[in-house]
């Protein structure tokens, strides 16, 4: 039996032994990963113009902007945008809320996570996924 359940740009269908996600994950990551680079390598190139202006605001906003996003850069590595994923390979299935964004964290065993935004009924999923899906 297959479960689908809408999200804003695409769906999500559990099927008896996998998910299914359709989404735009893998250009949204793509451009997370260009444009924290861009910020990291733009923080870089600030401090060294510390080095050599001796311009204190230029050395403390670039390591904030150059470590911050570093920082971000890194994270979304640990990333996954897989479209198919087997119920073998899940840790944990959550529904979280932060502010006014509801999405899905999908744990994945290899430490990796794969976040669904834009959930649109997240009542219905969280309910199907506690009564249905047994992990």
């Amino acid at each position: 039996m297959t479960q689908t359940f809408k999200i804003k740009k695409g769906e999500i269908s559990f099927e008896t032994d996998k998910v299914k996600i359709s989404d735009n994950s893998r250009k949204q990551n793509r451009i997370q990963l260009f444009s924290s680079a861009m910020w990291t390598i733009y923080g870089a190139i600030s401090v060294l113009r510390y080095l050599k202006t001796g311009d204190q605001f230029l050395l403390w906003t670039g390591l904030f902007i150059g470590v911050a996003h570093f920082i971000i850069f890194v994270l979304n590595i640990f990333r996954s945008n897989q479209t198919e994923i087997s119920f073998d390979d899940i840790k944990s299935i959550n529904v979280k809320q932060k502010f006014s964004n509801v999405f899905l964290d999908i744990k994945l065993k290899n430490n990796r996570l794969r976040r669904v935004i834009g959930i649109e009924n997240p009542q219905e999923l969280e309910e199907y996924i506690k009564s249905n899906i047994k992990i």
